[in-house]
């Protein structure tokens, strides 16, 4: 009957080190998937920093571009009204 109690408990002891065992690993891939995961968020978020920045830049150019435009349409239209009343003053003589 020991022989019988002590099989037992030493099966249910193997069987407990398996499920541990398993627990252990499951554990590891977990801890596997989340670091990949986590690498995966992490650059991602560096793309769309970079996706970002480009904007901004693209923005900035565009603004100077646009600034640029806006003020030789100024001067030209300065120039012109210079030309028109130097033209009239010209032909009042």
């Amino acid at each position: 009957m020991k022989k019988i109690i002590m099989l037992a408990v030493a099966m249910a002891f193997s069987t407990a080190l398996v499920s541990a065992q398993d627990t252990k690993e499951k554990a590891k891939e977990t801890a596997q998937q989340a670091k990949e995961t986590t690498k995966a968020a992490g650059k991602k978020i560096g793309r769309e920093a970079d996706k970002a920045g480009d904007k901004v830049s693209k923005a900035a150019k565009n603004t100077k571009e646009d600034v640029k435009d806006g003020t030789d349409k100024a001067l030209n239209k300065a120039d012109r009204k210079m030309k028109k009343a130097e033209r009239k003053m010209n032909n009042s003589k």
